[in-house]
């Protein structure tokens, strides 16, 4: 079987639902819809601002239980592009963002949600805010994006 590389692959948030486009070398559009969203996780795990450590864990199981299954079957990508709801770019500090960054910026929300004063500096303490930094993070962590790119909403 030979391996499809992807010219474009969007991941785009929605409140209860979110999705996956892409569109391949030869140019076939695929979407994938995704069972979470924003507020798929709230009130699901998160109930509180910020998340509680226990809320912050059964989220990562969400999102986790429905990327898993895309690794098979999405195309190689470098690069993702995520679309939401809520403005990021000033949040995050940038449209561009490695995948480090990102998971400075996780570290970072793990560690204000276990209470660390300073970690909760620069933050934003909302749910939604932590949803997406959470689907982000677990989906370069294992879709092994090196890259993001954030678009403005849908």
């Amino acid at each position: 079987m030979t391996q499809r590389q992807a010219s474009g692959l969007t991941l785009i948030l929605g409140e209860t639902r979110s999705r996956l486009e892409w569109i391949d070398q030869d140019g076939t559009h695929e979407s994938y819809p995704l069972a979470f969203g924003l507020d798929a996780l709230t009130p699901g795990p998160f109930r509180r601002e910020p998340p509680t450590p226990l809320e912050l864990e059964q989220a990562i199981m969400v999102v986790e239980d429905e990327l898993m299954p895309l690794a098979a079957r999405i195309p190689p990508h470098d690069s993702l592009t995520l679309q939401s709801p809520y403005p990021l770019a000033s949040q995050l500090g940038g449209r561009h963002l490695s995948r480090e960054r990102i998971e400075q910026l996780f570290g970072q929300l793990a560690a204000m949600v276990e209470g660390d004063p300073m970690a909760s500096a620069n933050l934003p303490r909302t749910r939604h805010f932590a949803a997406t930094l959470l689907i982000l993070r677990e989906w370069m962590h294992h879709l092994d994006a090196g890259q993001v790119l954030l678009t403005d909403e849908v």
